[in-house]
């Protein structure tokens, strides 16, 4: 069994790896022997981090310079280039004999499944658009796997190319209700579109080595995990007062939690690269500014997501802005404030029950979001009632994935014809 998982970011992303580390960990319980191999976007960075897999390169790799324009045509010239060679079935890229070899492709899950206009779709999401084409191209059966999907503005190439990607794929699974909606109105017509949820829920945590940081873990009293990122605010005319804003919001919030409920605020970078992609820079910035808080500590260990999550699973309450960061911490039934950036949070948050703890990131500010955290701390064991209530039912459609890949798999690469989902009341019911 050859199993080629495509689309990849990059390992210092703790989230996207702890996707691909979930992926491989249970692919390995049903498929023990099977070859895996993962295509990233930066191979050099995420070898030998995944686990008995192989690493390889996309066929494109990221552009390096920062012209847009610049950027839409080479990536255009790159989708003409590998649409004609493997049409004519050229060896032009090494991976491309990875695809030849696969039985199943499966992209790993994320939230780049998504376009806002055609700049975007020839620009950012054509390194995914391509891996998706290479798929159809060598005719393998594929799965758009635990996805949040959208939006796709309404320029008819880009709407009808993704159309097509979801028609032609063997499943189209959004990770969340949100996604799930928009996919009813987007192509109605499609019966290969189920709901599932994000695989990093069923990522297995880990312990982390005796240090300063376990020392700290071990304390009594609050902790309040955070964390947070350099948002580039896309389409707005001031990013830079919107980016301010929102530092400030996060200073003022994280001094209250500090100084007034004697919590001991862990700042957690999720993302460590590559580049400027790197949360230390933003959280190092806010613990200058708060001129060595005693109570206030940095971790910059660059941990495994399994001991990210482990380290998440001993707070009290985490605020976060990464995404993953609050599914590894809601996975462990821990109570999340969300500071949203994309539908995606929204559509997590909504899932687990916890909708009204979710604050857009755009416009934030102090006075709205001391006051929510301030009401999580209030209700920390209502909010754990309502995830153990929702959990199980999340945990089910995670697993439910597999479930259907493995089915698709079974079958040649067919569209299951019928599907039996687990529902969160637990009881099996049609899809």
């Amino acid at each position: 069994m050859n199993i080629l998982i495509t689309n990849a970011y990059c390992y210092l992303n703790k989230g996207d790896s702890g996707i691909i580390r979930a992926m491989v960990q249970e692919f390995r319980k049903q498929y023990p022997d099977a070859r895996i191999t993962v295509v990233s976007l930066f191979p050099e960075l995420d070898q030998d981090k995944y686990g008995d897999c192989r690493v390889v390169a996309s066929p494109v790799a990221p552009y390096a310079g920062k012209n847009r324009l610049a950027k839409v045509l080479r990536n255009s010239a790159r989708w003409a280039g590998l649409w004609l060679a493997n049409r004519l079935r050229l060896p032009v890229h090494p991976t491309l004999r990875d695809f030849r070899e696969a039985d199943i492709v499966v992209s790993c899950g994320g939230g780049y499944f998504k376009a806002r206009n055609l700049a975007q779709f020839l620009g950012d999401f054509m390194y995914h658009y391509l891996q998706f084409m290479t798929a159809v191209q060598y005719r393998k059966p594929f799965v758009i796997y635990a996805q949040t999907v959208g939006e796709f503005g309404d320029h008819p190439l880009v709407t009808g190319k993704i159309r097509k990607l979801i028609r032609k794929s063997a499943l189209c699974l959004p990770r969340e209700p949100i996604s799930a909606a928009f996919l009813k109105r987007f192509v109605p017509d499609a019966d290969n579109c189920f709901e599932t949820s994000d695989i990093a829920f069923l990522l297995t945590k880990q312990d982390i080595p005796a240090g300063r940081l376990e020392s700290l873990l071990d304390r009594e009293g609050l902790k309040v995990g955070v964390t947070m990122r350099s948002w580039h605010f896309p389409g707005e005319a001031d990013r830079a007062g919107l980016l301010a804003g929102y530092k400030e919001s996060l200073l003022r919030t994280i001094r209250h939690l500090a100084d007034d409920r004697g919590a001991d605020v862990f700042l957690m970078p999720q993302c460590i690269g590559p580049g400027e992609d790197n949360d230390l820079i933003i959280s190092r910035e806010i613990l200058s500014r708060l001129n060595g808080h005693p109570r206030v500590h940095l971790v910059d260990e660059n941990l495994t997501p399994e001991q990210l999550k482990g380290v998440y699973a001993r707070m009290n309450l985490f605020l976060g802005t990464r995404m993953h960061s609050n599914i590894f911490s809601l996975s462990e039934g821990v109570p999340c404030v969300a500071i949203s950036y994309d539908p995606k949070t929204d559509g997590i948050m909504k899932a687990v029950g916890l909708e009204d703890y979710v604050l857009p990131i755009k416009g934030i500010s102090d006075k709205t979001l001391v006051p929510l955290v301030d009401k999580a701390l209030a209700d920390l064991d209502g909010m754990r009632r309502t995830l153990a209530r929702t959990l199980p039912g999340l945990f089910a459609k995670s697993r439910l994935n597999n479930t259907l890949l493995y089915d698709v798999i079974a079958s040649g690469g067919a569209t299951p014809a019928k599907v039996r989902i687990k529902a969160v009341a637990g009881e099996w019911q049609d899809a």
